[in-house]
Protein backbone atom coordinates (compact mmCIF):
# COMPACT_ATOMS: atom_id res chain seq x y z
CA UNK A 1 0.00 0.00 0.00
CA UNK A 2 1.61 3.39 -1.39
CA UNK A 3 1.59 6.47 0.67
CA UNK A 4 -0.59 4.85 3.42
CA UNK A 5 -4.05 5.10 1.06
CA UNK A 6 -6.85 2.34 1.68
CA UNK A 7 -9.41 3.46 -0.49
CA UNK A 8 -9.49 6.42 -3.15
CA UNK A 9 -12.38 8.90 -3.16
CA UNK A 10 -13.66 10.93 -6.08
CA UNK A 11 -12.45 14.24 -4.61
CA UNK A 12 -9.93 12.88 -2.23
CA UNK A 13 -6.66 15.05 -2.26
CA UNK A 14 -2.91 12.34 -2.36
CA UNK A 15 0.36 12.43 -2.71
CA UNK A 16 1.44 10.62 -6.20
CA UNK A 17 4.73 10.00 -8.07
CA UNK A 18 4.98 10.95 -11.30
CA UNK A 19 6.33 7.30 -13.12
CA UNK A 20 5.64 8.15 -17.12
CA UNK A 21 3.69 10.30 -19.38
CA UNK A 22 1.45 9.94 -21.89
CA UNK A 23 1.44 11.34 -25.27
CA UNK A 24 -0.76 14.10 -23.73
CA UNK A 25 1.20 15.16 -21.80
CA UNK A 26 -0.50 13.51 -18.71
CA UNK A 27 1.78 12.34 -15.68
CA UNK A 28 0.84 8.55 -14.94
CA UNK A 29 1.20 7.76 -11.26
CA UNK A 30 0.00 4.79 -9.23
CA UNK A 31 -2.10 4.53 -5.51
CA UNK A 32 -2.52 1.16 -4.57
CA UNK A 33 -3.54 -1.03 -7.35
CA UNK A 34 -4.95 2.29 -9.21
CA UNK A 35 -3.33 4.10 -12.15
CA UNK A 36 -4.13 7.57 -11.97
CA UNK A 37 -3.47 9.55 -15.40
CA UNK A 38 -2.65 13.25 -13.95
CA UNK A 39 -3.78 16.15 -15.92
CA UNK A 40 -1.45 19.01 -17.10
CA UNK A 41 1.05 17.40 -14.81
CA UNK A 42 3.85 17.51 -18.03
CA UNK A 43 6.45 16.81 -14.97
CA UNK A 44 9.64 15.00 -14.78
CA UNK A 45 9.61 11.01 -13.83
CA UNK A 46 10.37 10.33 -10.10
CA UNK A 47 9.10 13.87 -8.96
CA UNK A 48 5.64 13.88 -6.03
CA UNK A 49 2.39 15.78 -6.32
CA UNK A 50 -0.80 16.85 -4.15
CA UNK A 51 -3.27 15.80 -6.66
CA UNK A 52 -7.22 15.77 -6.25
CA UNK A 53 -8.96 12.74 -7.93
CA UNK A 54 -12.02 13.79 -10.43
CA UNK A 55 -13.13 10.44 -12.01
CA UNK A 56 -12.42 7.51 -10.00
CA UNK A 57 -12.97 4.12 -12.15
CA UNK A 58 -12.53 0.65 -11.20
CA UNK A 59 -8.93 0.28 -12.49
CA UNK A 60 -7.50 3.64 -12.91
CA UNK A 61 -8.13 7.62 -12.09
CA UNK A 62 -8.34 10.89 -13.03
CA UNK A 63 -6.41 13.54 -11.13
CA UNK A 64 -5.94 17.37 -11.46
CA UNK A 65 -2.72 19.02 -9.83
CA UNK A 66 -3.45 21.02 -6.80
CA UNK A 67 -2.74 24.52 -7.20
CA UNK A 68 0.46 24.33 -4.77
CA UNK A 69 2.03 21.61 -7.30
CA UNK A 70 4.70 22.52 -8.72
CA UNK A 71 5.65 21.47 -12.63
CA UNK A 72 7.62 21.46 -14.87
CA UNK A 73 6.18 22.03 -18.64
CA UNK A 74 8.26 20.13 -22.10
CA UNK A 75 11.08 22.66 -22.08
CA UNK A 76 11.99 22.60 -18.39
CA UNK A 77 10.33 26.15 -17.75
CA UNK A 78 8.89 25.39 -13.80
CA UNK A 79 5.09 26.98 -13.67
CA UNK A 80 3.96 27.62 -10.08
Amino acid sequence: MEFGVKELEEGGTYQVRVDAKNPKGEGIGKINDIVVFIRNAKARSGKTYTVKITKLHRTFAYAELLENSKYFIGNGSLIV
